[in-house]
């Protein structure tokens, strides 16, 4: 019991490190913000609205990662151009957590699973992010151990909304789950999937890739045959090929931002994101 008490006077004892969290996209950056609440917030590395892929590290960049006391990213299959730059840095890949729930891509013509390959986009399984944030924590209470109960306790409280959040969600849903949906890129499928919802397929493998003729016939087929009559969208995508893919056929594009970009940075940051996409969806499937 004495080496107990004394331990832990140890532990109140230490001074509070100085951390610094560099997420790669904001929506990482923003289950950081959750697990840090109370000390600061994470730093943003990719900057809203360029590509998580295939940004081009500025030397700041690099100064950035090389002073970082942590890394916070979702792994090769998103941010490919971080491979190098953070080979030997602390860093916390998301994709290779343990407990990870981890889902293939899914072929653009009939939605099926592409054998042999990961989606990307984990962060929108909200099961996901809890298990981010608490590996997280672990991580940091390593590092700062005199604030190590407020990180763990910051994301027991984060999982528990996530929780209560994701059976709320499920639940809204539904009503919604038989109505078809089609994307113009396939970037929600962790919460399409956690949501039960009917995904058909979408346009394009990326926003700034054109798809072929043959492949906008068959999809325009399928939106005729099937009744389809929700895109989700991106911002900024190109509306003229959802006219080409529908054509006289009436349906809602609802732009859905699976990187959180309007969503102001803070502990609720990430529930935000959420919530706004759940909406969106729910307004394209015609429930809103």
């Amino acid at each position: 019991m004495r080496l107990i008490v004394a331990t832990t006077l140890l532990l109140l004892s230490l001074p509070a490190v100085a951390i610094e969290v560099v997420a790669s996209i904001r929506p990482l950056a923003l289950i950081a913000d959750a697990v840090l609440a109370g000390h600061g917030q994470a730093q943003q590395l990719v900057p809203d609205g360029a590509s998580g892929h295939e940004y081009a590290l500025k030397p700041s960049d690099r100064a950035r990662l090389a002073s970082a006391s942590l890394v916070l990213w979702v792994g090769p299959a998103h941010e490919h151009f971080l491979v190098a730059a953070v080979k030997g840095r602390p860093q916390l890949v998301a994709q290779s957590l343990p407990g990870m729930t981890l889902l293939p891509a899914r072929r653009l013509a009939d939605a099926k699973p592409v054998p042999g390959s990961l989606d990307p986009h984990l962060w929108l399984e909200p099961d996901n992010a809890a298990t981010i944030a608490r590996a997280l924590a672990a991580a940091l209470a390593t590092r700062d151990p005199a604030s190590a109960e407020i990180y763990h306790r910051n994301a027991e409280a984060f999982a528990s909304r996530l929780a209560a959040r994701k059976a709320a969600l499920q639940q809204r849903f539904v009503p919604l789950k038989a109505i078809p949906l089609i994307a113009y890129h396939d970037a929600y499928h962790y919460l399409d999937a956690a949501l039960g919802l009917t995904f058909r397929g979408s346009l394009t493998h990326e926003p700034e890739h054109k798809p072929g003729a043959k492949h906008v016939l068959a999809m325009a087929k399928r939106v005729q045959a099937e009744k389809i009559a929700c895109l989700l969208m991106e911002p900024g995508a190109d509306a003229a090929l959802a006219r080409r893919v529908f054509g006289a056929q009436p349906y809602r594009a609802v732009a859905i931002d699976e990187l959180f970009t309007g969503v102001a940075r803070g502990a609720d940051g990430y529930e935000a994101g959420l919530a706004a996409m759940a909406d969106g969806m729910a307004q394209c499937l015609g429930a809103l």
